[in-house]
């Protein structure tokens, strides 16, 4: 998706979203969100004068977003602090730490050195202090934006010349040099915004930027495009975060949570969080612009989930006030659906109360097959085992997933997704672990020195040349099949191959509810666990139920994650109650579940 410097068509669209946002400047403004917004960012302030001495020796970033948190009610004519003096002391303590950490080259130490990426969040706080600094009229804003203005024009530079680490950091470096192009006035930083650009912007058809992180969508790419957009009238920039804002509903759940499983980086760890809240100058932005009740919705969601943490937002409102009008009539963005997203091996369906996720999208595999990082770690890799997902109102599933006791292989990842007419979903995956025979003659060396190389199936290493030496397999292929059923959904099993191996069914709810027909335990890491031996269980959570089962025999629990994990004494346990459900190959099992 390669973007042109603006044409006449593109243009006449940005005549189009000057007048709308020039129209929704004259609005009536949204008091409802002000007030609230007004009191989260008063609410700040205290916080930031009594951390301020660790600030002032810690990360830039956070030192730079302290600073925005004091002057931002200092200028807010609603605040309780507006043009209270006694900050500015503290503002100017803070800016002039900022100026003197500042490098040579323009660009800030944020644990990576010399950072353009990291330097463009500052910058990002920098701009918006600036321009509401300078519409103020106390005698001490415009010395602040002065000071601020001299920050900018040094990171210019090095935000131009310098380098990314991942493909969100792209579109921050795109925004902070449109920010300090259109506020100084030097216009040769959009040749450098047009060459990133020209890369294509990394979404696909459905709105999953190439992260798949609801964090980074939220917290990076949206509002970097969203500035570029503003500040260059790049307006076609536009219409891919509208995507993704409609994407991101339908990756949402009414109590503020995004579907995160199918991310490339740290949110695929599942924690249970509001996730949701960095989104909402994006959705009021865009339904104001488009008049979009849906997205009207979900910012009046965020504000009643997570009001009291919005503080930040304040200033968005206070540099561009047209995002302060009122918001159209909402209208209900939690419809039913049921979609196959692809490219990210993922299923969502949502069904009245009952939402549920299918995820077989690991990096470990490519087209159906092992790729070049099978059985690896590490960020920017998605790797989370997690299989099934759902949510029943409060009763919650984290997951669904398998572990077999096979050569320290850890839990099956499918290979692929796919969803049948009839509406069932089709996860699988055969590991293939080898037995090295000798060498052959013609690859011996006669000093007995061979290749360090990896082990075909990616468990360790060791100067045995593994890829040419010939190799006996053990096998043990995974089927799974996803059917809707009148109670919920049925998860069958069919696992073969090698015989006799154990095989551990990790199911694992929301912590706080309650549990009937399942034995507790502690485990050796003094956790409480459940086991489902036998009949079914049941998992409440206020008035929502979710059963599951049948147990299936007193089988050895083995949880494991694999030797990846193991040999740095990691595991892959993440948050909440877990029931085990245990099995032997060759295995033909279904697991049940309802939701009520």
């Amino acid at each position: 998706m390669h973007l042109l410097r603006i044409t006449v068509a593109v243009k006449a669209l940005g005549v189009a979203f000057l007048a709308a946002t020039a129209t929704a400047s004259d609005a009536p403004r949204d008091e409802t969100s002000l007030k609230l917004l007004t009191k989260s960012a008063d609410a700040q302030v205290q916080g930031v004068l009594d951390n301020k001495n660790t600030s002032l020796t810690g990360s830039p970033r956070s030192l730079t977003r302290a600073v925005r948190q004091l002057v931002v009610p200092f200028l807010w004519a609603d605040s309780t602090y507006f043009h209270n003096e006694t900050l500015v002391p503290h503002i100017e303590e803070m800016l002039d730490v900022l100026q003197k950490v500042q490098h040579d080259d323009g660009t800030y130490t944020v644990g990576n050195r010399h950072s353009p990426p990291d330097t463009g969040f500052l910058i990002e706080d920098f701009g918006i202090m600036v321009r509401i600094l300078e519409k103020d009229d106390h005698e001490a804003s415009q010395p602040f934006a002065d000071l601020i203005r001299g920050i900018l024009v040094k990171a210019g530079s090095g935000l131009s010349k310098g380098g990314i680490h991942t493909p969100n950091h792209r579109w921050k470096i795109c925004s902070a040099l449109a920010r300090i192009s259109q506020i100084t006035g030097n216009e040769t930083l959009v040749e450098r915004i047009d060459e990133w650009l020209a890369e294509g912007i990394d979404i696909d058809a459905d709105g999953i930027y190439s992260e798949r992180s609801p964090n980074y969508y939220s917290a990076v790419s949206n509002p970097s495009l969203l500035t570029v957009a503003h500040e260059l009238n790049y307006t076609e920039l536009i219409d891919y975060v509208r995507m993704n804002l409609k994407l991101s509903i339908e990756h949402a759940e009414p109590n503020g949570e995004m579907e995160v499983v199918q991310s490339r980086r740290q949110d695929q760890q599942q924690a249970p969080s509001i996730n949701i809240g960095n989104f909402y100058p994006q959705f009021r932005e865009l339904a104001l612009l488009d008049k979009n009740g849906r997205f009207a919705a979900m910012a009046r969601l965020i504000e009643k989930l997570i009001g009291e943490q919005l503080g930040d937002f304040l200033a968005n409102l206070m540099e561009r006030p047209e995002l302060a009008a009122q918001l159209p009539d909402p209208e209900n963005p939690f419809v039913d659906f049921e979609k196959h997203y692809k490219s990210a091996g993922l299923v969502r369906a949502r069904r009245g109360n009952l939402t549920v996720s299918a995820f077989g999208g690991s990096d470990w595999y490519l087209d159906g097959k092992k790729a070049e990082f099978y059985n690896r770690m590490g960020s920017g890799l998605s790797t989370n085992p997690t299989m099934f997902k759902a949510w029943n109102g409060k009763a919650i599933l984290e997951g669904v997933r398998m572990s077999a006791n096979f050569f320290s292989m850890g839990h099956f990842r499918s290979n692929g997704v796919n969803v049948s007419d009839s509406g069932s979903i089709q996860l699988g995956s055969e590991i293939e672990v080898p037995y090295y025979l000798p060498m052959p003659s013609e690859r011996r060396d006669e000093n007995g020195t061979y290749k360090l190389s990896r082990s075909v199936d990616g468990r360790f290493y060791a100067m045995a040349d593994f890829e040419n030496r010939p190799a006996s397999m053990r096998r043990l292929k995974t089927e799974v099949e996803i059917t809707p059923t009148k109670a919920g959904y049925d998860l069958n099993f069919q696992v073969t191959g090698e015989d006799d191996v154990e095989l551990t069914f990790e199911i694992t709810f929301r912590e706080g509810g309650k549990f009937k027909g399942v034995e507790e335990f502690v485990d050796s890491d003094n956790t409480t666990i459940y086991r489902l031996a036998e009949g079914m269980g049941e998992y409440t959570m206020g008035d929502d139920k979710i059963t599951f089962g049948p147990g299936n025999g007193m089988g050895v629990i083995q949880n494991d994650a694999g030797e990846q994990y193991s040999w740095h004494g990691g595991n892959l346990t993440f948050a909440g109650s877990h029931v085990y459900i245990t099995g032997v190959t060759p295995l033909n099992y279904t697991l049940n579940l309802g939701f009520a």
